[in-house]
């Protein structure tokens, strides 16, 4: 993956990113990218001692504490996966040139949105479609 990052399409006065501002965006998402990477190696090694410790020939009460757990660690971890994969997604469109464009109507996406929610790849109103 490049650390440059091309010049932003112009999409409208209000959502024109600076490439100082598209830097340290792309710089937060990276660091974001870090800390989820992390939360996933911990969260499999979590799994992976919570595996084995079940089975330890523990009663069907622990066994069933543990399953739980398992079950509990195994959502997080999708969850944070999925937000590490649209956060690539986002990186990619930032590299790309695209940051602020709506990936389904070509539309910007917004400034106040994107300040709010660095991750957005659609506009509101696509996004409000897709719910």
């Amino acid at each position: 993956m490049t650390s440059d990052v091309r010049p932003q399409p112009e999409l409208d006065d209000a959502a024109a990113w600076t490439s100082q501002e598209l830097a340290a965006i792309r710089a937060a998402l990276i660091a974001h990218r870090t800390l989820l990477q992390s939360e996933l190696e911990l969260a499999d090694s979590d799994m992976v001692d919570v595996a084995a410790a079940s089975a330890d020939g523990r009663d069907e009460g622990d066994i069933a504490g543990f399953h739980a757990e398992l079950t509990q660690e195994s959502v997080q971890a999708a969850n944070t996966f999925a937000i590490l994969e649209q956060l690539e997604r986002v990186v990619s469109r930032l590299d790309e040139g695209l940051y602020g464009r709506c990936e389904t109507c070509g539309g910007p996406v917004g400034r106040a949105r994107l300040e709010a929610f660095p991750r957005a790849t659609q506009c509101r109103d696509c996004a409000g479609r897709a719910a």
